[in-house]
């Protein structure tokens, strides 16, 4: 019995000395003072990089107020009138008109909508794809209704048909879903989410 206790305490010893005088390390040493250097260096960069009065995440205020600015005349009287507005922008465009079509939608919504219009407006600039297949898209509304699960939720549906050359070419008119929010402002309703699930 002695010698097995002896064995199961030799055998770990033995192995860690051998795989020390081998020269294997723990691979990881060492990693979290120079992550943490490479971190705050990274840091330091990322916030000069910023223009001084937008460091440390805060936006001057008269760039906020401008950025959050509703064009004139888009609050509507009711949810559905702004929603219907929206709605028949968003799926009426062409190749060279969706950029505009998208900053229009922009400045027409707050929060999350605006956020995603001027996203969108971003990135169909830059899609020659869509100009080289001559790409259009056109529809309408065919439902909107308060959501049945969803407080202050929305659902609309439309029928949309999108034109083309090449992929585009010969597709079928489709319904798709989509979830929106509004918001009351002073003037009248906005919206506020635009979240299409097709």
């Amino acid at each position: 019995m002695r010698r097995r206790l002896v064995t199961w305490f030799l055998v770990p010893a033995l192995a860690a000395a051998l795989l020390t005088a081998c020269g294997i390390s723990d691979p990881y040493a060492g990693t979290h003072a120079a992550t943490s250097t490479s971190t705050s260096s990274s840091a330091a960069a990322l916030t000069n990089a910023d223009p001084a009065p937008e460091r440390g995440g805060t936006i001057p205020a008269g760039a906020r107020a401008a950025q959050s600015r509703l064009s004139a005349g888009a609050a509507r009287p009711t949810p559905q009138a702004a929603l219907e507005r929206y709605a028949h922008l968003y799926v009426n465009w062409t190749a060279d008109s969706v950029a505009a079509v998208q900053r229009g939608l922009a400045s027409l919504s707050e929060g999350q909508a605006r956020a995603q219009a001027l996203q969108a407006a971003a990135s169909y600039t830059r899609d020659q794809t869509l100009t080289q297949s001559g790409v259009a898209n056109s529809g309408h509304l065919v439902a909107i209704t308060p959501s049945l699960t969803t407080p202050e939720q929305w659902v609309l549906v439309t029928s949309e048909q999108t034109t083309g050359k090449g992929d585009y070419s010969g597709l079928p008119p489709t319904l798709h879903v989509i979830y929106a929010r509004v918001t009351r402002t002073p003037k009248g309703w906005v919206v506020s989410e635009w979240a299409p699930q097709n």
